[in-house]
C-alpha cells in the first residue's frame, strides 16, 4: 500500500511536470510569435530615424534575451519532466514486482492450504458399513 501511494505521488509529480512544460512551451511560442510580428511590422515602416532604429534594436535585443531565457526554462522543464518520469517508472516497476511477489505468495499459501485440507480428509477413517447388511 505504501509503495502504491508513493507510485501515485510520483505519477502526480510527473503529470505536474508535463503540464508545466506545456505551459512553458506555450509561452515560448507566444514570445516567438510576438518577436516575429514585431519584426514584420517594423520592416513595413521604412522611414525611421536613427533614435527610433536604435530603440528598435535595443527592444529586439531584450526580446532575444527573453527568448533565450524562456528556451532555458523549457530545457529545464524538459529535464525535470524526464527526471520525474524516470522516478515514476522505477517506482511503478517496484510496485509491479511487489504485486507479482504478493500474488505468488498468495498462490503458494492457497496451494499449501488446499494440500493441508486434502491431507486432513485423507487421514480421516473411512466410514464402515454396518455389519448387518449381508
Amino acid at each position: 500500500a505504501l509503495a502504491m501511494a508513493e507510485e501515485q505521488r510520483y505519477g502526480a509529480a510527473t503529470s505536474r511536470s508535463r503540464q508545466l512544460l506545456e505551459e512553458q512551451l506555450a509561452k515560448l511560442g507566444e514570445l516567438n510569435a510576438y518577436r516575429q510580428g514585431y519584426k514584420d511590422r517594423t520592416h513595413a515602416v521604412t522611414d525611421v530615424g536613427a533614435v527610433q532604429w536604435k530603440d528598435y534594436q535595443c527592444f529586439l535585443a531584450r526580446l532575444d534575451k527573453a527568448l533565450a531565457a524562456q528556451q532555458q526554462i523549457v530545457r529545464d522543464s524538459e529535464q525535470n519532466l524526464e527526471l520525474h518520469r524516470r522516478r515514476w517508472q522505477a517506482k511503478r516497476q517496484r510496485v509491479e514486482s511487489l504485486e507479482k511477489a504478493l500474488d505468488k505468495y498468495r498462490s503458494e499459501e492457497r496451494l499449501h492450504s488446499e494440500r493441508q485440507q486434502q491431507r486432513a480428509q485423507d487421514d480421516r477413517p473411512l466410514p464402515t458399513a454396518p455389519y448387518g447388511d449381508d
